[in-house]
């Protein structure tokens, strides 16, 4: 289970995911109670001061400490959450408040509450408080703050104050609920996020993996040999698609190499099956009597058995090139002259045959290259335009420079190339003429050789054509 796709995809979002929400989550609780913490410093401080400024006030509004003072302090609310002692300049204690013990007990309760309900808040354990007590009494305990403040009046010092309280602040019920809403809602949206979580897994899953398994299907029906496969998926994504397209290409390429061997097998066995057929019904024939051995008879055996060498020694050389055994021989030549000196010898064959044999070259064009092998290919050509334009036809020989390149253009009226064999006229032993008509000769092995040989020089060739209308084979070629 956990060695399918889907499954690893919806656990690492899921981990990424969770692993993110507690980070935020730590880091934002961390965030709030800091600054919750500040507030609530800053809070007490507040009420410190006003407990500051009340008793100064009293002082101040009775020029003393009169009874109506201690009735005034006594009096006001703001005392009510701390204890306070009021002490003249002989340090001789005035006036004191303490807290109630149902005070000390809801403050306790609600520090411990406040510590639980904040990750990483802290508790607070009880202080143990007795019915006698001073502020002093709880100066070693750790829950327990004391701050004193001198009070002054006209630039002298009147007293000190000292207030003590159940520190390091006061919280209320609303803070409590306060911490609480935060938690709960850092929680709520973990919930959410993991549940989001798994539905975008699931849903990227499903969007990846379904034209995924499409692929699959067809790549295992392409290895089980049913090469008329093709995928189409209902998705945009760029990779997906080139997949696609890289698996339909594979299929139409199997299929067309399927086919091209499937008739290499049936264009070899046609091209032996002639020659052998020739030499067993003679030696057969002679070897019965019913022939004699005459030396007509045996040069016809001969030429089949040359013809059968030539055709053996053509595939073994062009065998020997793909697999990029020619070794080239460059060297610095005239291609001007060399195309001029191939078309003298094919002038008086056009003649007789009554074709129109036209060349237009620019003079002194230098190349770097194997002279003996482009000669082959060019020669090659102009058999094929011999070969396949009729008496009353026309063919066209261009030579020029173009961009640093060479170009090398032959142009015919003959018999064309059907379209859908085109793809496949440079392939070895293929002829777009089934019915193998002898009369146009060869094997279909010259345009392979010429290819390779081309392409070893860094060029290419390329042919346009129509079914009776003619063919233009384009040969361009780096000087260098």
């Amino acid at each position: 289970m956990l060695n399918r796709l889907r499954t690893r995809l919806i656990l690492w979002i899921l981990v990424g995911i969770f692993l993110s929400i507690t980070l935020v989550s730590i880091l934002t609780n961390i965030n709030v109670l800091r600054k919750f913490e500040l507030y609530m410093e800053n809070e007490q401080d507040d009420r410190f001061q006003s407990v500051v400024q009340l008793v100064q006030n009293a002082y101040t509004t009775n020029q003393g400490w009169t009874k109506e003072v201690f009735n005034t302090i006594a009096a006001s609310p703001l005392i009510d959450s701390f204890d306070i002692e009021i002490k003249d300049n002989n340090d001789t204690i005035i006036f004191s408040s303490y807290m109630e013990s149902e005070v000390i007990d809801y403050h306790h309760n609600m520090m411990n509450r406040m510590g639980r309900s904040m990750m990483g808040g802290r508790g607070h354990g009880m202080m143990m408080r007795r019915n006698t007590r001073t502020i002093e009494d709880y100066a070693n305990d750790e829950n327990y703050i004391i701050e004193n403040q001198e009070l002054i009046y006209n630039e002298e010092k009147i007293g000190e104050l000292v207030i003590g309280y159940i520190g390091p602040y006061q919280i209320s019920e609303k803070d409590i609920t306060f911490s609480r809403d935060i938690n709960s809602a850092i929680l709520y949206a973990a919930i959410i996020s993991i549940i989001a979580a798994i539905i975008l897994g699931m849903y990227s899953s499903g969007t990846f993996l379904k034209p995924i398994l499409k692929i699959t299907r067809a790549a295992n029906h392409i290895r089980e040999g049913k090469l008329d496969t093709n995928v189409e998926i209902d998705n945009n994504i760029i990779e997906l698609q080139e997949l696609v397209q890289s698996i339909n290409h594979l299929s139409k390429s199997l299929k067309e190499q399927e086919l091209l061997r499937s008739r290499l097998t049936s264009d070899i066995a046609h091209e032996l099956r002639t020659p052998l057929t020739v030499l067993q019904s003679h030696i057969e024939a002679i070897s019965d009597g019913i022939w004699e051995a005459t030396p007509e008879k045996l040069n016809i055996c001969k030429n089949e058995v040359i013809r059968l060498i030539k055709l053996v020694e053509e595939l073994k050389y062009l065998n020997d090139i793909e697999n990029h055994n020619l070794e080239l021989k460059i060297e610095k030549y005239s291609l001007s002259k060399d195309i001029k000196e191939i078309s003298a010898s094919f002038q008086h064959q056009f003649e007789e045959k009554n074709i129109e044999f036209n060349v237009y070259l620019e003079d002194e064009i230098i190349i770097y290259a194997d002279r003996d092998r482009i000669r082959q290919v060019i020669i090659n050509l102009l058999s094929n335009a011999f070969k396949f334009t009729p008496s009353g036809g026309k063919v066209d020989m261009q030579l020029y420079e173009e961009d640093m390149n060479i170009k090398f253009i032959i142009t015919d009226t003959g018999i064309g190339i059907e379209e859908k064999d085109i793809p496949y006229i440079f392939e070895r032993l293929y002829r777009s003429d089934i019915s193998r008509n002898r009369d146009t000769g060869g094997v279909g092995i010259g345009l392979s050789i010429s290819k390779t040989i081309i392409e070893a020089h860094g060029g290419t060739i390329e042919v346009k054509s129509k079914k009776n209308e003619g063919s233009i084979f384009t040969i361009i070629l780096p000087r260098k």
